[in-house]
């Protein structure tokens, strides 16, 4: 997977991945995306932000396994939060890594805070080490930022204002654990628990 600034566009969009999902159980992919734009079901002003909305949500659920989509129905909604925030990173290279290196090394440290300091750091680097981070405007880095922290926010894994982010230390559901092992991908786990 490359890296791209596309999540510049996007929101978390909890609610309209669960339910998406949900409609995945009875639905093919091609049912579930005439229902959305039949019902209006994401409630978007025009079609084409619509189509746009389904087709960031719907890359999302198809980097997760069937049993994870399905945990993200069945859960609580702490847990449902953070299986949609696992297909936001599985299908976001950029957010990945500043998952992997920043947040994950945080926990393990034991530090409360990821400061802006840190996101500005991460992404120096990256722009160093790929020429396709390099070639994102400092106005999209800025916007990114801004969106991954939200999505951070919003799947509880940070806490506070925004200026002030603190490190939330969350609960794995034992099923969501054995779920990421059984499917290859501890790499997720350990970015939520901070587990080496």
């Amino acid at each position: 997977m490359e890296y791209n600034a596309s999540a510049t566009k996007h929101l978390f969009w909890f609610v309209e991945t669960r339910e998406t999902a949900r409609l995945l159980g009875n639905h093919s992919m091609n049912e579930v995306k005439q229902i959305v734009i039949d019902e209006n079901l994401y409630q978007q002003k025009s079609n084409s932000r619509l189509i746009n909305e389904f087709g960031c949500i719907r890359k999302r659920l198809e980097a997760l396994p069937e049993d994870l989509r399905k945990i993200m129905i069945t859960s609580d909604i702490n847990t449902g939060k953070l299986v949609a925030f696992i297909g936001c990173m599985a299908s976001d290279r950029l957010l990945f890594d500043l998952m992997y290196e920043v947040y994950r090394n945080k926990l393990y440290l034991g530090e409360t805070n990821i400061t802006d300091a840190d996101l500005n750091i991460f992404c120096k680097d990256k722009k160093e080490q790929n020429e396709k981070v390099a070639a994102i405007t400092d106005t999209s880095v800025k916007k990114l930022k801004q969106v991954y922290c939200k999505y951070m926010f919003e799947a509880g894994l940070l806490t506070g204002k925004t200026t002030e982010k603190e490190i939330v230390k969350t609960y794995i559901d034992p099923d969501l654990r054995f779920a990421l092992q059984r499917n290859a991908m501890e790499k997720y786990l350990s970015v939520l628990t901070g587990e080496r």
